[in-house]
């Protein structure tokens, strides 16, 4: 039995349901937010967590592509939010 070697498959971030409801929702959660603790809203860093979370491994958000110079394979980037300031990419096959 020969062993299959694993393939990564990367995940389609901007098609959970999670990323879905929250891209759908999110401006009218921030405004009930802000207008039940009478305009304080949520704490800056919370709605930017939010915010970054949308774009977080989708490809608009930016991609690095890289080539084989040996077989000419091409491998595809997408940036992911690492959380703390940073940012990480995330394997797309190409």
């Amino acid at each position: 039995m020969a062993l299959r070697r694993a393939v990564y498959r990367p995940r389609d971030a901007e098609h959970t349901v999670l990323h879905q409801v929250v891209a759908e929702h999110l401006e009218i959660f921030l405004g009930a937010v802000a207008e039940a603790g009478n305009g304080a809203g949520l704490p800056q860093f919370v709605e930017r967590e939010f915010r970054k979370f949308l774009t977080c491994g989708v490809f608009e958000g930016g991609v690095a592509r890289f080539q084989c110079e040996g077989c000419a394979r091409e491998i595809w980037y997408r940036f992911r939010v690492k959380g703390a300031g940073g940012v990480r990419a995330m394997a797309a096959a190409g």
